[in-house]
């Protein structure tokens, strides 16, 4: 059996949401709270240390963070293959989901700087500190603390922005050579990058503006046009809830495993196909 812990359309929750639709494999969701700070909470801890989501429990076992669950997927379900026979293009593959998580540390330091910094400040300075004390990842508390603190300096924001750019211009070069990232059939690493440019998208439209990236955009299109990816990126379903009002850490003492029981969904396999 598959649970999936994951928080609807956060990036990395997306990726894997995602690469079990387009495989058809039935899981039970379980929705994690971030802006009450449940991936926080001790419970939520033991299926993934790191303190983030998604995280993936197969028959009791824990697998976490989401490019190692999108392999273990394609290990553990091998039908409907999303990984290359080629070894060249399995490298290939490989080397676009590690771009990912490379511009994906920028986008986490955009997307902080855009949509939460002014949620954090509302908290009271307990809240900031326990937030920021129970967070495992050396930076991710940097992050916190430095959101509680006054943000991100402009510098630092277009040095996150010259990675985004660099990534960019890279993929437009790798989609000009073939219609998808590692060859002629989809992929993980589709998978896996689309939910970084769906990102940027949102947050600065002109970083990937169709009249300079042409080959980027097509393929986003195709992406978004496979009915796994609309149905994983679709706001307000069961899946992918609005946001509360505010952010508050009451998550990180809630008894959480009887929360998520609560909101467990089973989620069928998804038969529709591109």
């Amino acid at each position: 059996m598959l649970t999936l812990y994951h928080s609807g359309l956060s990036t990395c929750s997306k990726q894997v949401r995602h690469c079990l639709k387009e495989k058809g494999i039935p899981y039970e969701s379980r929705y994690v709270e971030l802006w009450r700070y449940e991936n926080l909470n001790p419970w939520y801890l033991q299926w993934n240390p790191n303190g983030v989501v998604p995280a993936l429990d197969h028959d009791g076992t824990a697998i976490y963070n989401a490019a190692p669950i999108l392999e273990y997927i394609e290990d553990a379900f091998p039908e409907r293959p999303l990984r290359p026979e080629d070894p060249r293009l399995r490298w290939k593959m490989r080397h676009w989901m590690w771009m990912g998580d490379y511009v994906h540390q920028a986008i986490i330091d955009l997307t902080f700087s855009a949509r939460l910094q002014s949620l954090v400040e509302e908290l009271g300075d307990d809240d900031k500190a326990k937030m920021i004390d129970q967070s495992p990842m050396p930076d991710r508390r940097e992050r916190w603390r430095r959101l509680s603190t006054g943000g991100y300096t402009g510098d630092e924001i277009r040095a996150a922005l010259d990675i985004v750019d660099y990534t960019v211009a890279w993929l437009e070069r790798e989609l000009s050579q073939s219609a998808w990232i590692a060859g002629g059939e989809m992929s993980l690493a589709d998978v896996y990058v689309l939910s970084n440019v769906h990102r940027i998208r949102e947050l600065y439209p002109e970083r990937v503006e169709p009249g300079r990236f042409p080959k980027v955009n097509a393929w986003r299109d195709r992406m978004m046009d496979r009915p796994a990816a609309a149905e994983a990126y679709a706001p307000g379903t069961a899946e992918t809830p609005p946001r509360p009002d505010g952010k508050s850490v009451e998550g990180i003492d809630t008894d959480l495993q009887a929360v998520l029981a609560e909101r467990a969904i089973e989620v069928p396999p998804f038969t529709a196909r591109a």
